[in-house]
């Protein structure tokens, strides 16, 4: 009897210690509630522009370097076999996944080879039940067919019950976009019947770990959405700061163009928005030269460049807390730096980021702990060696600049290595 209040005790104690370790860390670096679970009420309420918003409704002709990508995945959808086929489309935030995917989204084969179709905007918070209504009113709509008023007073097990009946015999596309978790996804695979009638999911995610793998499944593909390579952002650069006077560009700007464009590291939301706000400028050295010297500061301070760091900060809030230090720390490293993996896994360890499990060594934990900001989009990979191991990573510049402005409002002190 003694013995095992002893136990209990002794596993108390436990539990209390790893509980104040964790607050201390928190505290230390204030990763409170708030900031776990997003931004807080007083963010939340501040009103800015998302671009996101408008990348669904983008022409052709505004659209960059992502044909060959929409041809390939268009096919995928429509000539597959009679199994449903899984896409997922995966990358950092702003990298242009959900453009890519509402342009095969909205293709006429695509359109035309589905019975009924539906797009649903998933993100960090959501209620079931809204998506669901949402995805009946989408399918009725798209075979014109009037929407049953009472799915509005429906609780989540009938709206689940029409959907699955409603689908049983139509060949079916819904694109889930803006998934942070495998929570809904799992739902989603139950709630849409495998119909074997050909039918097709297509997710997108900053995480990598969210999207079904080939391994699970042969109809399981992911396509990786990459930055843009530098001809085609300059090209993004241009139809956006010069719209439709694209050839009558000052030949002075061109160099100054180069290198505002190298900034934003391919990233077309970077491309866009800085774009959009030069278009607004007089096309002048100056006035340029003025944004690229304090283009750090512009993130922070200039409203209409806003919704870069806001939308790139979404991926560090939805960091659980251990990993929130990790990457914080990255910021020592200089731009461009491409740092060691292994020597980074050791200061992890130092600074006391990576906290003891039992029957796993301190250095795969620390590993770990790198492969899920790999897997999130936070950082990639510059180099592996010959046997496929990691060995050198790196952080894209504008994610950089967010993790600058987060140390500094959270005084998580910075020593460039």
């Amino acid at each position: 009897m003694l013995k095992a209040k002893h136990v209990i005790a002794s596993k108390t104690q436990d539990i209390n210690a790893n509980l104040k370790e964790k607050r201390d860390l928190a505290v230390k670096y204030r990763f409170n509630t708030i900031d776990q679970g997003g931004l807080s009420n007083n963010a939340r309420s501040v009103t800015w522009y998302d671009p996101r918003v408008a990348s669904l409704f983008l022409e052709e002709a505004e659209v960059v370097g992502i044909e060959s990508h929409r041809d390939k995945l268009i096919n995928r959808l429509v000539e597959e076999p009679s199994n449903r086929t899984m896409i997922s489309v995966v990358g950092i935030g702003g990298v242009g996944k959900t453009t890519l995917v509402k342009k095969v989204y909205d293709n006429k084969k695509v359109v035309g080879h589905f019975n009924c179709r539906a797009w649903i905007t998933v993100s960090q918070s959501y209620k079931k039940e809204d998506l669901f209504r949402d995805m009946i009113k989408q399918f009725y709509e798209a075979r014109k067919e009037f929407v049953p008023k009472e799915i509005d007073k429906m609780e989540e097990v009938n709206l689940i019950t029409v959907l699955r009946q409603y689908l049983h015999e139509q060949r079916y596309v819904i694109v889930a976009d803006d998934l942070w978790n495998t929570d809904f996804l799992e739902c989603l695979k139950f709630v849409l019947p495998n119909n074997d009638k050909g039918s097709g999911i297509v997710i997108t995610t900053r995480n990598e770990d969210v999207a079904p793998s080939h391994n699970e499944s042969s109809s399981c593909y992911v396509h990786k959405q990459l930055p843009l390579p530098s001809d085609k952002a300059l090209e993004l650069f241009y139809k956006k700061v010069f719209q439709h006077e694209e050839d009558n560009r000052p030949h002075e700007l061109v160099e100054l163009s180069c290198k505002i464009v190298e900034k934003c590291e391919g990233l077309p939301l970077a491309i866009v928005v800085i774009g959009g706000l030069l278009s607004s400028k007089d096309k002048v050295i100056s006035e340029w030269c003025k944004l690229h010297d304090s283009l750090s500061l512009e993130l922070d301070t200039n409203s209409c460049l806003r919704s870069i760091p806001k939308i790139l900060s979404l991926s560090y809030h939805a960091l659980p807390y251990y990993l929130k230090a990790c990457f914080l720390y990255l910021g020592m490293f200089p731009e461009d730096y491409p740092i060691d993996c292994a020597r980074l896994i050791r200061l992890w360890i130092a600074e006391g980021f990576v906290k003891e499990k039992q029957g796993i060594s301190l250095e795969e934990l620390a590993q770990g702990h790198l492969n899920q900001l790999i897997h999130r989009s936070l950082v990639q990979v510059a180099k592996f060696d010959e046997v496929g191991k990691k060995r050198f990573c790196r952080v894209h510049d504008m994610l950089r600049e967010v993790i600058l402005s987060r140390s500094e409002e959270l005084d998580f002190c910075l020593v460039s290595i």
